[in-house]
């Protein structure tokens, strides 16, 4: 359930050495893959635990056609003194109403100790983060199991290296920074919507409260 994982992915974050692999086993068991985050950030462990197992490594025409995605995506740069106490606010109070955000903001903390740095500071060099992350990969996984893969080159590399028919029909072409914006905007509508509410309702508490003290 929802709750065992939130539960498992705050032991995970906490980095405890005796219970994070047990969580992480908890929380994927009864799954034969994963795609993208968190699932990849835990790739060595599942390498480790299943020797056999296929490995993807999604690849994009260059680090910096990468770079810039992730930069106007995933990895927005935090700019200036204004954007420090956006994020105060975002990691000590917005996520704390949000089990999704908390969520989120649990990846990017993984991110940033796999990497060893962070992301979205605006001098981080996204382009040598995206080089050593398949560098490491390529050289620990065995060739024979791993297939470098460019959305690009459609199913047939994809669907040969998983021993899987190609489907009859267009390889999928989805999230794409349009679609990607769209979400984000839907999402921040629904969390200003939960502010308001919160706000009204701590705005009546108090005036609930002044109102008793005033007539007793």
């Amino acid at each position: 359930s929802s709750g065992i994982n939130a539960e498992y992915g705050e032991r995970m974050w906490k980095g405890d050495p005796d219970t994070a692999d047990e969580a992480l086993k908890a929380i994927f068991e009864g799954y034969t893959a994963t795609v993208d985050y968190p699932g990849c950030i835990f790739w060595e462990k599942f390498l480790q635990w299943n020797p056999q197992a296929k490995v993807i490594l999604s690849v994009r025409d260059s680090a910096e056609v990468w770079a810039v995605s992730a930069r106007n995506t995933i990895f927005p740069a935090v700019k200036g003194r204004l954007g420090a106490i956006k994020r105060w606010l975002f990691i000590n109070v917005v996520i704390q109403f949000s089990s999704s955000l908390r969520g989120v903001y649990r990846i990017y903390d993984f991110i940033f100790r796999e990497h060893g740095v962070d992301p979205t500071r605006e001098d981080t060099d996204l382009a040598r983060m995206y080089e050593d992350w398949n560098a490491n990969v390529i050289a620990k996984v065995p060739s024979s199991n791993l297939l470098i893969f460019n959305v690009k080159d459609g199913w047939e590399p994809l669907c040969k290296f998983l021993d899987l028919p190609i489907p009859d029909q267009p390889f999928p072409s989805v999230n794409n920074k349009a679609e990607f914006d769209k979400r984000k905007e839907k999402f921040k509508k629904g969390m200003f919507i939960k502010f308001a509410v919160l706000s009204l309702t701590v705005s009546a508490i108090g005036v609930g409260a002044i109102g008793y003290v005033i007539m007793n």
